[in-house]
């Protein structure tokens, strides 16, 4: 064997040590548990959807119109996402399943976070909003082992 075969062979098996290791740290799948979640975070960004869009949009000389209507269709493709997580999960579908819905609902929170930081909401948003990141929190371990809770937004 070549010392390029060895170095790839030796490479391939680091890598996949490291994988295997970190999806140990992972929390032990309970599909009753993740469900459970998953309906909870569903139902919260139903409330969230609908308590945002009963809230008045920012006036029109505030600066905030264009980042109020991209959080708007943000949380619209946030509470898609969730639904389809907790009706693929209903259905049976495992962690490897619905690890792309899990991991396409993060990119679209990480988004909605940040526009959120600039934009004004009230409290009823706000709250709606905190029980969203509780269920997102409780969720997080069965798909991420270097998940780190997500705090409130910063304003």
């Amino acid at each position: 064997m070549s010392l390029a075969s060895r170095l790839a062979v030796t490479l391939l098996c680091v890598v996949a040590l490291a994988a295997a290791v970190a999806r140990a740290d992972l929390a032990a799948w309970d599909q009753a548990q993740v469900g459970a979640i998953a309906r909870k975070l569903a139902t919260a960004s139903d409330e969230l959807r609908d308590t945002f869009q009963k809230a008045p949009p920012p006036t029109a000389g505030s600066g905030q119109t264009r980042e109020y209507h991209e959080l708007k269709q943000d949380v619209r493709r946030v509470q898609m996402e969730a639904r389809e997580l907790a009706a693929s999960l209903e259905r049976g579908a495992g962690r490897d399943e619905t690890l792309p819905i899990y991991e396409s609902l993060m990119q679209l929170v990480r988004s909605a976070r940040v526009t959120a930081g600039h934009v004004f909401t009230t409290q009823d948003v706000q709250q709606k909003a905190s029980a969203a990141r509780e269920a997102l929190n409780q969720l997080s371990p069965y798909y991420d082992p270097d998940a780190a809770p997500l705090a409130p937004v910063a304003r």
